[in-house]
């Protein structure tokens, strides 16, 4: 099955990064944080979508190490590929679709109620999921 969005898990030595969406009308994950990504245009894989995007968002350009497989909203309606990536740079120039941006540490975050708390910012839906099954997989 093909995706029909795509993000990036994406790694410079411990850190991973995640972003806080922009609060923008007719953006179902509005103001949510969440890692980057977006949806796959016409004629482009998942992986080219993972990696347009994070640069369209974050200005960081990513090395593809491997698919993390396909997550599904829990209204089945988007299918998203997520992807572990990794970039020498750390040096983030955001877009208007992010807010803010963070590196973080996966002892930064609290894990409880199927959330991940993260400084003051709640993490859930597909972000926790891929964040969780990585995590659990890799030690």
């Amino acid at each position: 099955m093909e995706c029909m969005a795509a993000v990036a898990l994406i790694f410079n030595r411990d850190k991973f990064l995640l972003i806080k969406r922009a609060e923008q009308d007719g953006d179902p994950w509005s103001g949510q944080m969440a890692l980057p990504g977006g949806h796959r245009e016409r004629n482009e894989s998942c992986e080219q979508a993972a990696i347009r995007e994070t640069m369209e968002e974050v200005g960081l350009p990513i090395t593809v190490k491997r698919s993390l497989g396909i997550y599904h909203t829990l209204n089945g309606n988007v299918s998203v590929e997520a992807y572990e990536c990794f970039s020498t740079e750390t040096a983030i120039h955001p877009d208007n679709e992010i807010s803010k941006y963070f590196w973080a540490t996966r002892e930064e975050l609290m894990h409880k109620n199927e959330t991940y708390k993260f400084r003051d910012y709640i993490v859930f839906g597909l972000t926790y999921r891929i964040l969780y099954d990585y995590f659990s997989s890799n030690p």
